[in-house]
Protein backbone atom coordinates (compact mmCIF):
# COMPACT_ATOMS: atom_id res chain seq x y z
CA UNK A 1 0.00 0.00 0.00
CA UNK A 2 1.25 3.49 -1.13
CA UNK A 3 2.50 5.54 1.55
CA UNK A 4 0.53 8.59 0.09
CA UNK A 5 -3.27 6.77 0.98
CA UNK A 6 -2.22 5.62 4.16
CA UNK A 7 -2.21 7.83 7.60
CA UNK A 8 -0.13 6.42 11.07
CA UNK A 9 -0.24 6.67 14.43
CA UNK A 10 0.62 5.29 17.55
CA UNK A 11 -2.09 4.27 20.24
CA UNK A 12 -0.96 3.34 23.90
CA UNK A 13 -3.51 0.78 25.71
CA UNK A 14 -4.33 0.01 29.58
CA UNK A 15 -1.89 -2.59 31.14
CA UNK A 16 -5.07 -4.03 31.95
CA UNK A 17 -6.58 -4.66 29.00
CA UNK A 18 -6.60 -8.67 28.53
CA UNK A 19 -4.27 -9.39 25.43
CA UNK A 20 -7.68 -11.14 24.23
CA UNK A 21 -9.27 -8.26 24.03
CA UNK A 22 -6.77 -5.96 22.23
CA UNK A 23 -7.60 -5.97 19.31
CA UNK A 24 -11.39 -5.12 20.25
CA UNK A 25 -9.99 -1.76 22.36
CA UNK A 26 -7.58 -0.48 19.55
CA UNK A 27 -10.52 -1.25 16.50
CA UNK A 28 -12.31 1.31 18.78
CA UNK A 29 -9.49 4.24 19.33
CA UNK A 30 -8.92 3.34 15.25
CA UNK A 31 -12.15 4.17 14.44
CA UNK A 32 -12.38 7.57 16.74
CA UNK A 33 -8.93 8.56 14.88
CA UNK A 34 -9.04 7.73 11.63
CA UNK A 35 -10.18 10.45 9.11
CA UNK A 36 -11.86 7.23 6.61
CA UNK A 37 -15.17 6.64 6.28
CA UNK A 38 -14.49 3.36 6.43
CA UNK A 39 -11.22 1.82 7.89
CA UNK A 40 -9.00 -0.86 7.79
CA UNK A 41 -5.29 -0.95 8.99
CA UNK A 42 -1.93 -2.82 10.13
CA UNK A 43 -0.34 -2.85 13.73
CA UNK A 44 3.00 -3.01 14.30
CA UNK A 45 3.10 -4.03 18.33
CA UNK A 46 5.31 -3.35 21.35
CA UNK A 47 3.68 -4.60 24.32
CA UNK A 48 0.87 -2.46 25.20
CA UNK A 49 1.49 -0.08 22.55
CA UNK A 50 0.49 -0.14 18.77
CA UNK A 51 1.95 1.67 15.48
CA UNK A 52 -0.76 1.98 12.87
CA UNK A 53 -0.94 2.33 9.57
CA UNK A 54 -4.83 3.14 8.25
CA UNK A 55 -6.26 3.68 4.68
CA UNK A 56 -9.91 3.84 3.22
CA UNK A 57 -11.29 0.26 3.06
CA UNK A 58 -14.31 1.35 0.19
CA UNK A 59 -11.28 3.41 -1.96
CA UNK A 60 -8.77 0.33 -2.02
CA UNK A 61 -11.49 -2.27 -2.67
CA UNK A 62 -12.30 -0.10 -5.55
CA UNK A 63 -9.13 0.06 -7.07
CA UNK A 64 -8.47 -3.91 -6.20
CA UNK A 65 -11.30 -4.74 -8.34
CA UNK A 66 -10.76 -2.12 -10.75
CA UNK A 67 -6.99 -3.95 -11.39
CA UNK A 68 -9.67 -7.25 -12.14
CA UNK A 69 -8.33 -9.05 -9.14
CA UNK A 70 -11.06 -9.99 -5.93
CA UNK A 71 -10.64 -8.02 -2.65
CA UNK A 72 -11.11 -10.94 -0.63
CA UNK A 73 -8.18 -13.36 -2.37
CA UNK A 74 -5.62 -9.60 -2.03
CA UNK A 75 -3.54 -9.18 1.46
CA UNK A 76 -2.83 -5.19 2.00
CA UNK A 77 0.13 -3.80 3.78
CA UNK A 78 1.67 -0.33 4.37
CA UNK A 79 4.50 -0.22 2.12
CA UNK A 80 6.97 0.19 4.90
CA UNK A 81 6.15 -2.82 6.73
CA UNK A 82 7.51 -4.83 3.61
CA UNK A 83 10.65 -2.80 3.78
CA UNK A 84 13.95 -3.28 6.07
CA UNK A 85 13.34 -1.55 9.79
CA UNK A 86 15.77 -0.40 11.91
CA UNK A 87 16.32 -0.78 15.62
CA UNK A 88 16.86 3.02 16.92
CA UNK A 89 17.64 6.13 15.16
CA UNK A 90 16.33 8.68 12.91
CA UNK A 91 16.09 8.20 9.26
CA UNK A 92 14.54 9.70 5.44
CA UNK A 93 13.69 6.61 3.93
CA UNK A 94 12.83 6.53 0.16
CA UNK A 95 9.12 5.25 -0.37
CA UNK A 96 7.64 4.13 -3.98
CA UNK A 97 5.85 7.82 -4.28
CA UNK A 98 7.81 10.24 -2.14
CA UNK A 99 10.16 10.11 0.93
CA UNK A 100 9.15 9.16 4.54
CA UNK A 101 10.79 10.43 8.14
CA UNK A 102 10.69 7.95 10.40
CA UNK A 103 11.58 7.75 14.27
CA UNK A 104 12.66 4.11 15.61
CA UNK A 105 13.24 2.86 19.38
CA UNK A 106 14.07 0.10 20.26
CA UNK A 107 12.42 -1.80 16.98
CA UNK A 108 9.38 0.14 17.37
CA UNK A 109 8.20 2.94 14.47
CA UNK A 110 7.09 5.82 17.44
CA UNK A 111 6.66 8.46 14.45
CA UNK A 112 6.59 9.04 10.81
CA UNK A 113 5.71 11.61 8.58
CA UNK A 114 5.54 11.84 4.44
CA UNK A 115 6.66 14.25 2.21
CA UNK A 116 6.20 13.74 -1.78
CA UNK A 117 9.56 15.52 -2.61
CA UNK A 118 12.64 15.79 -0.46
CA UNK A 119 11.79 17.73 2.28
CA UNK A 120 13.19 21.21 3.52
CA UNK A 121 15.47 21.57 6.49
CA UNK A 122 13.20 23.23 8.37
CA UNK A 123 10.15 20.63 7.50
CA UNK A 124 12.70 17.84 9.03
CA UNK A 125 13.37 20.08 12.28
CA UNK A 126 9.57 20.10 12.77
CA UNK A 127 9.36 16.69 11.98
CA UNK A 128 11.94 15.47 14.81
CA UNK A 129 10.36 17.74 17.26
CA UNK A 130 6.60 16.33 17.06
CA UNK A 131 8.42 13.07 16.99
CA UNK A 132 9.60 14.07 20.45
CA UNK A 133 13.26 13.98 19.52
CA UNK A 134 15.41 16.44 22.33
CA UNK A 135 17.56 18.72 19.51
CA UNK A 136 20.79 20.34 20.47
CA UNK A 137 21.23 24.03 20.42
CA UNK A 138 22.86 23.33 16.83
CA UNK A 139 19.63 21.63 14.88
CA UNK A 140 20.87 18.27 13.21
CA UNK A 141 21.67 18.30 10.01
CA UNK A 142 18.85 17.17 7.56
CA UNK A 143 20.18 13.43 6.84
CA UNK A 144 20.38 11.79 3.26
CA UNK A 145 17.57 9.51 1.93
CA UNK A 146 17.86 5.96 2.35
CA UNK A 147 17.12 2.95 -0.13
CA UNK A 148 15.79 -0.07 1.14
CA UNK A 149 14.80 -3.27 -0.78
CA UNK A 150 11.55 -4.70 -0.85
CA UNK A 151 11.04 -7.41 1.25
CA UNK A 152 8.97 -11.15 0.54
CA UNK A 153 6.55 -10.52 3.14
CA UNK A 154 5.82 -8.48 6.05
CA UNK A 155 8.33 -8.31 9.33
CA UNK A 156 5.46 -7.41 11.31
CA UNK A 157 4.07 -11.10 11.53
CA UNK A 158 6.63 -11.57 14.21
CA UNK A 159 4.82 -8.97 16.43
CA UNK A 160 1.00 -9.79 15.49
CA UNK A 161 -0.97 -11.03 18.29
CA UNK A 162 -2.89 -14.26 17.77
CA UNK A 163 -6.32 -12.58 17.22
CA UNK A 164 -4.83 -10.55 14.06
CA UNK A 165 -3.08 -14.09 12.47
CA UNK A 166 -5.62 -14.73 9.99
CA UNK A 167 -4.99 -11.70 8.16
CA UNK A 168 -2.18 -13.30 6.78
CA UNK A 169 -3.64 -15.95 5.37
CA UNK A 170 -5.51 -13.80 2.61
CA UNK A 171 -2.90 -14.09 0.01
CA UNK A 172 -3.97 -17.55 -2.44
CA UNK A 173 -0.79 -19.71 -1.57
CA UNK A 174 -1.56 -19.02 2.45
CA UNK A 175 -4.53 -20.51 1.94
CA UNK A 176 -4.07 -23.00 -0.45
CA UNK A 177 -1.05 -23.86 2.51
CA UNK A 178 -3.94 -23.73 5.60
CA UNK A 179 -6.44 -25.46 3.27
CA UNK A 180 -3.89 -29.00 2.38
CA UNK A 181 -3.00 -28.53 6.28
CA UNK A 182 -6.86 -28.61 7.00
CA UNK A 183 -7.50 -31.73 4.82
CA UNK A 184 -4.97 -33.82 5.85
CA UNK A 185 -7.48 -35.64 8.71
CA UNK A 186 -9.60 -35.75 6.85
CA UNK A 187 -7.97 -37.54 3.49
CA UNK A 188 -6.49 -39.92 6.34
CA UNK A 189 -10.10 -40.80 7.60
CA UNK A 190 -11.18 -41.22 3.50
CA UNK A 191 -8.58 -43.63 3.30
CA UNK A 192 -9.23 -45.69 5.80
CA UNK A 193 -12.85 -45.62 5.24
CA UNK A 194 -11.80 -46.79 1.38
CA UNK A 195 -10.14 -49.46 2.84
CA UNK A 196 -12.28 -50.88 5.34
CA UNK A 197 -15.21 -50.62 2.22
CA UNK A 198 -12.82 -52.65 0.07
CA UNK A 199 -11.86 -55.14 3.02
CA UNK A 200 -15.95 -55.78 3.66
CA UNK A 201 -16.69 -56.13 -0.26
CA UNK A 202 -14.02 -59.16 -0.46
CA UNK A 203 -15.56 -60.44 2.88
CA UNK A 204 -18.52 -60.27 1.51
CA UNK A 205 -17.19 -62.03 -1.66
CA UNK A 206 -15.59 -64.39 0.11
CA UNK A 207 -19.11 -65.51 2.20
CA UNK A 208 -20.74 -65.51 -1.17
CA UNK A 209 -18.65 -68.12 -2.44
CA UNK A 210 -18.42 -70.06 0.43
CA UNK A 211 -22.49 -70.27 0.86
CA UNK A 212 -22.89 -71.80 -2.94
CA UNK A 213 -20.00 -74.40 -2.60
CA UNK A 214 -21.73 -75.15 0.73
CA UNK A 215 -24.93 -75.24 -1.37
CA UNK A 216 -25.12 -79.19 -1.62
CA UNK A 217 -24.30 -80.07 1.30
CA UNK A 218 -26.92 -78.05 2.92
CA UNK A 219 -29.41 -79.50 0.86
CA UNK A 220 -28.32 -82.89 1.68
CA UNK A 221 -28.59 -82.16 5.59
CA UNK A 222 -32.06 -80.94 5.17
CA UNK A 223 -33.04 -83.59 3.21
CA UNK A 224 -31.53 -86.15 5.55
CA UNK A 225 -33.52 -84.31 8.25
CA UNK A 226 -36.34 -84.57 6.85
CA UNK A 227 -36.06 -88.36 6.28
CA UNK A 228 -35.05 -88.70 10.07
CA UNK A 229 -38.44 -87.02 11.04
CA UNK A 230 -39.95 -89.57 8.96
CA UNK A 231 -38.72 -92.50 9.82
CA UNK A 232 -38.90 -91.01 13.88
CA UNK A 233 -42.64 -91.14 13.03
CA UNK A 234 -43.09 -94.27 11.74
CA UNK A 235 -41.17 -95.47 14.56
CA UNK A 236 -43.44 -94.31 17.03
CA UNK A 237 -46.38 -96.12 15.62
CA UNK A 238 -44.64 -99.24 16.68
CA UNK A 239 -46.07 -100.67 19.89
CA UNK A 240 -43.81 -103.22 19.89
CA UNK A 241 -39.95 -103.49 20.96
CA UNK A 242 -37.18 -104.70 18.39
CA UNK A 243 -36.79 -108.82 17.67
CA UNK A 244 -34.03 -108.84 18.98
CA UNK A 245 -34.49 -107.25 22.27
CA UNK A 246 -37.22 -109.41 22.62
CA UNK A 247 -34.45 -112.49 21.63
CA UNK A 248 -32.00 -110.79 23.82
CA UNK A 249 -34.95 -110.77 27.21
CA UNK A 250 -35.85 -114.27 26.51
CA UNK A 251 -32.28 -115.41 26.97
CA UNK A 252 -31.95 -114.26 30.00
CA UNK A 253 -35.26 -116.03 30.99
CA UNK A 254 -34.08 -119.59 29.96
CA UNK A 255 -30.40 -119.24 31.50
CA UNK A 256 -27.51 -120.72 31.06
CA UNK A 257 -29.61 -124.35 30.37
CA UNK A 258 -27.81 -126.30 27.20
CA UNK A 259 -31.04 -125.11 25.34
CA UNK A 260 -30.76 -124.27 21.46
CA UNK A 261 -33.60 -121.86 20.05
CA UNK A 262 -34.61 -124.07 17.01
CA UNK A 263 -37.32 -121.90 15.59
CA UNK A 264 -37.93 -118.47 16.21
CA UNK A 265 -41.57 -117.15 14.46
CA UNK A 266 -42.62 -112.98 15.18
CA UNK A 267 -45.56 -111.24 14.22
CA UNK A 268 -46.79 -108.42 15.95
CA UNK A 269 -46.48 -109.24 19.24
CA UNK A 270 -47.48 -112.83 18.70
CA UNK A 271 -44.36 -114.85 19.37
CA UNK A 272 -43.57 -118.35 18.71
CA UNK A 273 -40.17 -120.35 19.70
CA UNK A 274 -39.12 -123.99 19.88
CA UNK A 275 -36.82 -125.08 22.12
CA UNK A 276 -33.85 -128.10 21.51
CA UNK A 277 -32.16 -129.96 24.70
CA UNK A 278 -30.40 -133.26 24.85
CA UNK A 279 -32.38 -133.64 27.73
CA UNK A 280 -36.21 -133.91 28.80
CA UNK A 281 -37.54 -130.86 28.81
CA UNK A 282 -40.62 -129.75 31.46
CA UNK A 283 -42.96 -127.84 29.62
CA UNK A 284 -44.67 -126.73 32.48
CA UNK A 285 -41.79 -125.27 34.31
CA UNK A 286 -40.79 -123.07 31.03
CA UNK A 287 -44.53 -122.21 30.50
CA UNK A 288 -44.38 -120.97 34.17
CA UNK A 289 -40.97 -119.04 33.80
CA UNK A 290 -42.13 -117.15 30.70
CA UNK A 291 -45.31 -116.09 32.44
CA UNK A 292 -43.50 -114.88 35.73
CA UNK A 293 -41.76 -112.48 33.45
CA UNK A 294 -44.84 -109.82 32.96
CA UNK A 295 -43.15 -108.83 29.48
CA UNK A 296 -44.90 -112.06 28.03
CA UNK A 297 -48.48 -113.52 28.46
CA UNK A 298 -50.64 -116.20 27.53
CA UNK A 299 -47.72 -118.77 27.05
CA UNK A 300 -48.69 -122.52 25.87
CA UNK A 301 -46.54 -125.32 25.59
CA UNK A 302 -46.39 -128.43 23.56
CA UNK A 303 -43.77 -131.36 23.83
CA UNK A 304 -42.47 -133.06 20.63
CA UNK A 305 -40.56 -136.50 20.78
CA UNK A 306 -38.93 -138.08 24.01
CA UNK A 307 -40.26 -134.45 25.56
CA UNK A 308 -36.49 -133.31 23.92
CA UNK A 309 -38.24 -130.54 21.80
CA UNK A 310 -40.87 -127.83 23.18
CA UNK A 311 -42.63 -125.18 21.11
CA UNK A 312 -43.95 -122.21 22.68
CA UNK A 313 -46.43 -119.90 21.73
CA UNK A 314 -46.52 -116.38 23.87
CA UNK A 315 -47.37 -112.54 23.27
CA UNK A 316 -45.23 -109.99 23.67
CA UNK A 317 -47.07 -107.19 25.85
CA UNK A 318 -46.70 -103.93 24.32
CA UNK A 319 -47.26 -101.90 27.34
CA UNK A 320 -45.43 -103.37 29.67
CA UNK A 321 -41.83 -103.17 27.29
CA UNK A 322 -42.34 -99.57 26.66
CA UNK A 323 -42.53 -98.83 30.37
CA UNK A 324 -39.13 -100.55 30.41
Amino acid sequence: MSRRDLRQNVFELPENIPRTKRKNALDLLVRKWSPFPSTEYETLWACDKASVYAWNREQVEADIKAAGYSPKRCSVWPETFLREPISDGVRLATVADGFEGQMWRQGFLTATRWWDELPEHRDWIMFLRSAGTALQNTPPAQPQPTETQFLHSPWTASSTPATDIWSLFQTDRAAAFVAAVIAVPFLYLLSQALVLSIATNEANTKMKEMAEANQTVRVDRNAALSNIDVIESHLSLEQFPAQIKILSHASNILGNQNLTISEWVYDSGNLDLALVSPRSLDSTFYIEAFEKDNLFSNVSGSSGVQQRTLRLNMQVSAQEWSSR
